[in-house]
């Protein structure tokens, strides 16, 4: 299939829906909608001006085989995710989970910010956060922020924002869960959530392991989270969180690192806890928390590490009754750093290395018409190595029909050097600067019965002072951390979400990326499709991916072929009980998502679901 396919495919699905619309569809009244973007700030859901999307938990366990980060590679334009293992992404510049968005992420993921809960998620150190820890089965929803970020959510929010809401609906007092399948995978999971007057008690523990599909690709960790909630009253909510999750892999892709053969094992040790105090009045909503992560590392070569990461922050919404104007605004802080240490090396600074950053933000909205929001805001960050970065946005929303909207915006990001970029290694370089990225985006959606939609968007990315690993002039050592030159990307998304009936729907997405220089796993076409059924006690849902333009290297080296995965999820329920099937890879596609790394063929899985 190619690119004018994906055209003619997408215009068909567009001249469908608009025919339903005019035709058999009652209007939908979007406009009192209101969500709260990761926490920070509400907006009705017509004045946004950029592209945003929010996944609930049902969506999440049915997309989903063992990490929420999946839901975000199958559903988001022109989102990628290197996922090359049956279960577990591993660590490293080929492991970790490598997220791009807007062709912006890096080797491993420290261009786009994972937020828990609504706070910075990322290890002390090495500056990326761990998806394997945070599992799929208490992530409540996901909501995906498309673009430079920074003024609202500071460091890493370059390419754009995750955040993963967590935590228990206490719908039943016991819940268990068990699922096994190909490569001797397989699951299994007990909570329990209870409810009584203001309080709210919450505990999950799971684990999981496979085989994995080729030689050295084993996976297996343990997971505990536990929580409590205190409503103190209508207004205030008290929540305490904490996570614990142990995890062993094996991974063969160090290729030319590795001519014996012998994988990289790793035993990794996370734990993270954090309080969160908020508030939710009349004209007013937000939030202090405090919160700590922190790890232990030890790998196949000697090489062991110990890091933190602590912080706080405190976020504030202004909407004044019957006013046409708001204000968000917030401070945010962080320490962070660690140690390690390799006895078998002597090219490891084994200092304790710390870091602070110190944020704040405002951000005002103003709807001078009513057709017409603008709004406009900036961030002051301090860092203490590579000094400090103001990061501005401005964006305009406009209703051409009540349904119909334009909108535009400007935006910026910035990434601060990490601790093994500034210190760890030879190749290190303490005097480096932070990245820097300027975007701006145009776009259009229309909406007409709940549900349905049709929305493009246009963006264009200019990035400056990209940090890369380049060999050195002289050596030692051979390659060394530089601020390099400028690079421009730019790009289409198109989504659509269309109802066949009132238990059928269809979801489609297209994402076009021009990636510049920077071309390591951006591939320039992706299709990512869905059809959701529910058909008496059946829950049903297929959904794939087409990728076209995949390299493993930049400057277009390493290309990759193209591929297309077919998945399916397949929920019979009765009472508290629900038993699934799903088939993963269900052409048994055989692709490659790394040099010489074949990824899993045909799987299937088969799990059951109680509560009582």
């Amino acid at each position: 299939m190619r690119f004018f396919q994906f055209f003619i495919l997408i215009s068909l699905v567009a001249t469908l829906a608009f025919a339903q619309e005019q035709t058999e569809t009652p209007v939908y009244e979007w406009g009192d909608s209101i969500v709260v973007v990761a926490g920070r700030y509400k907006i009705n859901v017509k004045n946004m001006a950029y592209n945003y999307e929010s996944i609930s938990a049902e969506r999440t366990l049915q997309i989903a085989s063992h990490s929420a980060l999946e839901v975000v590679d199958m559903t988001f334009p022109t989102a990628f995710v290197q996922d090359k293992k049956v279960f577990g992404y591993g660590v490293g510049t080929d492991g970790g989970g490598l997220l791009n968005l807007r062709g912006m992420g890096g080797k491993p993921n420290t261009g786009v910010l994972f937020l828990l809960n609504g706070h910075p998620d990322f290890m002390g150190i090495f500056g990326h956060p761990l998806p394997d820890v945070y599992g799929m089965d208490d992530v409540q929803q996901i909501e995906i922020l498309a673009g430079p970020a920074s003024t609202v959510f500071g460091d890493h929010a370059m390419g754009g924002v995750v955040n993963l809401v967590t935590g228990s609906r206490y719908e039943h007092l016991i819940s268990a869960s068990a699922e096994g399948g190909t490569y001797n995978s397989y699951k299994a999971g007990v909570s329990l959530a209870l409810q009584k007057g203001k309080n709210g008690l919450h505990l999950t523990v799971g684990h999981k392991h496979s085989d994995g599909h080729i030689d050295k690709t084993e996976f297996t960790s343990t997971h505990i989270q536990s929580g409590w909630q205190y409503q103190i009253n209508p207004g205030w909510n008290l929540q305490l969180l904490g996570r614990y999750v142990p995890y062993t892999f094996d991974d063969p892709a160090r290729g030319d690192n590795d001519p014996a053969g012998l994988g990289l094992y790793g035993d990794i040790r996370r734990g993270n806890g954090e309080v969160i105090l908020s508030h939710d009045l009349k004209n007013w909503n937000g939030s202090f928390q405090a919160y700590s992560n922190l790890g232990h590392h030890r790998f196949y070569d000697g090489f062991e590490s110990h890091d933190f990461t602590h912080g706080f922050s405190l976020y504030e919404d202004w909407r004044p009754e019957n006013k046409n104007y708001s204000l968000a605004f917030g401070s945010d802080a962080l320490y962070f750093g660690g140690k390690a240490s390799n006895p078998f090396s002597a090219f490891v600074n084994r200092d304790l290395h710390e870091i602070n950053s110190v944020g704040l933000y405002a951000i005002g909205f103003y709807q001078p018409l009513e057709k017409m929001q603008i709004k406009a805001g900036v961030r002051y960050q301090t860092h203490s190595v590579a000094g400090a970065n103001l990061a501005p946005m401005a964006g305009l929303t406009y209703h051409l029909l009540p349904q119909w909207r334009l909108f535009t915006n400007y935006q910026t990001g910035f990434r601060n050097p990490t601790v093994t970029e500034l210190y760890l290694f030879p190749s290190a370089n303490p005097d480096l600067e932070s990245e820097l990225v300027y975007g701006s985006e145009a776009g259009t959606q229309y909406f007409w019965a709940a549900g349905h939609f049709i929305k493009l968007s246009l963006f264009r990315n200019e990035a400056d002072q990209l940090i890369q690993a380049l060999p050195n002039t002289p050596p030692p050592p051979l390659v060394k951390f530089i601020n390099t030159g400028k690079n421009t990307s730019q790009g289409v998304e198109f989504q659509a979400r269309y109802a066949l009936t009132s238990r059928q729907m269809l979801q489609l997405s297209y994402g076009y990326l021009d990636p510049g220089q920077v071309t390591a796993y951006n591939p320039k076409h992706q299709i990512k499709y869905a059809w959701f059924a529910h058909f008496s006690k059946f829950n049903t849902a297929l959904y794939g991916k087409y990728i076209e333009g995949l390299y493993a290297g930049n400057k277009e080296t390493s290309p990759l072929p193209d591929y297309n995965l077919l998945n399916a999820n397949v929920e019979y329920k009765a009472g508290n009980y629900q038993i699934y099937a799903k088939a993963l890879n269900i052409l048994n596609r055989e692709y490659l998502v790394l040099p010489g790394y074949t990824a899993p063929g045909f799987q299937v899985r088969l799990g059951v679901r109680v509560g009582w």
